[in-house]
């Protein structure tokens, strides 16, 4: 989440995507690139998706204070999304950590191929404003490194459970 935040203003304030920032070619076919290049991003892909090896489950500790003292609902809008029905949605928890900094690596990853494939960062890509002081940057770019900065360095709540510990 850190360097995925980092690039994201490196990329904002230098105009610069991360390949760019070090000198390494852009702009070419995804096979012509570096191969220590494409180990890192296939590591990363696998590492978000849970494939090197999940070996436990986070568990949120208990509801306290009015959290607490809610019904939880029955199937509903949540279990739809795909999410577990009881426990906090929103806020820092083990599982909820562990989601961003997932969607992050996702984000380093696709950015990166991303970047070897037109060679724009992440941002040129979408077309927002780069090479700009700090106070002339788009406010959700602020914000989203904002946060994700924030939700590196907070330690969240829960426990992980081993196979074991279960």
């Amino acid at each position: 989440m850190l360097g995925f935040a980092a690039s994201l203003l490196g990329e904002a304030i230098t105009g610069k995507g991360i390949l760019a920032q070090l000198n390494l070619e852009t702009g070419i076919p995804i096979y012509e690139a570096e191969p220590l290049l494409l180990f890192f991003i296939l590591f990363t892909l696998l590492g978000a998706i849970g494939a090197l090896g999940d070996r436990g489950r986070f568990v949120d500790d208990p509801p306290t204070g009015i959290e607490g003292a809610v019904i939880p609902p029955g199937k509903g809008i949540r279990g739809a999304l795909g999410l577990k029905e009881g426990g906090p949605l929103f806020g820092f928890t083990k599982a909820n950590e562990l989601f961003v900094g997932r969607l992050a690596q996702l984000g380093i990853a696709f950015s990166l191929i991303g970047e070897i494939i037109t060679g724009k960062g992440a941002l040129a890509q979408l077309n927002i404003e780069t090479g700009i002081p700090i106070s002339d940057i788009e406010p959700l770019v602020l914000f989203n490194v904002a946060f994700f900065f924030f939700a590196a360095i907070n330690p969240g709540t829960g426990k992980f459970l081993t196979d074991e510990e279960e």
